[in-house]
């Protein structure tokens, strides 16, 4: 499991050390309505580039208050070529969202059962 993705030190710093705030945090990760590939891929299959960006924004934020950098970087990456802000290719910075998230998921569920 790849721990790096995931800073947890700081997380828990940046909310003032309060690790049971950061628990919740991680609980809500899980019982919200999760990330789905499918739904993004549809958005921008439809051209709706604008709401394809709020998507990704939505998970970009989460994962930024749960320490995963990585995970934060990548999805500011693709939102900013669904705004129009980067003329990156969407497909490869697609498939490394993916990736990065399937990955930093698990480093989640991991963290969530061990805390």
């Amino acid at each position: 499991m790849e721990q790096s993705l995931v800073d947890y030190k700081k997380a828990i710093s940046d909310l003032g050390n309060d690790s049971s705030l950061y628990k919740d945090l991680l609980d809500c990760w899980f019982s919200e309505v999760p990330f789905d590939k499918n739904v993004l891929n549809s958005l921008i299959e439809k051209n709706e580039s604008s709401e394809a960006a709020s998507y990704v924004h939505r998970i970009k934020g989460a994962a930024g208050s749960l320490g995963a950098l990585i995970l934060f970087q990548t999805a500011q990456k693709v939102e900013d070529i669904l705004r129009g802000r980067s003329d990156d290719p969407l497909t490869p910075n697609l498939d490394k969202l993916y990736s990065v998230y399937e990955n930093t998921n698990a480093v989640f569920r991991e963290l969530q059962t061990n805390l």
